[in-house]
């Protein structure tokens, strides 16, 4: 009797719901943005490297939807938090300064789509208060600042029901439960 149980919550918990939406991103001219310029590397290689980093922080806020949710973004500004210095000549010497003053932004496009509902919005995020809350340690981990603007964004979003997604799935029940 305790196998047959045991069998049927781990059923339970096999068919839950999946959580695996998909996001589709697109760089729209990045010639044009306010602040994606490179410190001490290529600028092409600092690109590659900022897209494929936000290119997966928005897949990994996309696992957090459905199974066929799909999320499209299309990124039309972005200025990372601080400034390198615009009279400092273009070598691979050159720091970002980061102070409270030089705060990030972000703007883009995003349609979700989910079983037939779609929603679309335009977003201008931007942190003013994007020092707050962190260590002002040397050990900061890549584009940070930009990150948590984006996942406090997501979150808004669900809390909103934007998304009308309850991600909490129940327990399974098991038989002995009700027995």
């Amino acid at each position: 009797m305790k196998t047959i149980l045991l069998s049927l919550a781990l059923l339970g918990l096999l068919s839950s719901p999946v959580w695996a939406g998909e996001a589709k991103i697109t760089w729209q001219s990045p010639e044009r943005y306010s602040d994606i310029r490179a410190a001490h590397e290529r600028q092409d290689r600092f690109q590659e490297r900022l897209f494929k980093h936000f290119d997966n922080v928005f897949a990994s806020l996309a696992a957090l939807l459905p199974d066929n949710a799909l999320l499209e973004i299309t990124i039309t500004d972005f200025d990372l938090a601080g400034e390198i210095n615009p009279q400092a000549s273009h070598n691979f010497n050159e720091i970002r300064i980061i102070k409270e003053i030089y705060n990030p932004k972000i703007t883009f496009n995003y349609i979700f789509s989910h079983e037939g509902r779609i929603v679309s919005n335009t977003e201008n995020l931007r942190d003013m208060n994007y020092m707050s809350g962190i260590s002002r340690s040397s050990h900061r981990k890549e584009f940070e600042f930009e990150e948590k603007m984006l996942k406090a964004w997501f979150s808004r979003l669900q809390k909103n029901q934007i998304f009308s997604i309850n991600k909490i799935a129940s327990p399974p029940v098991a038989l002995a439960d009700h027995l």
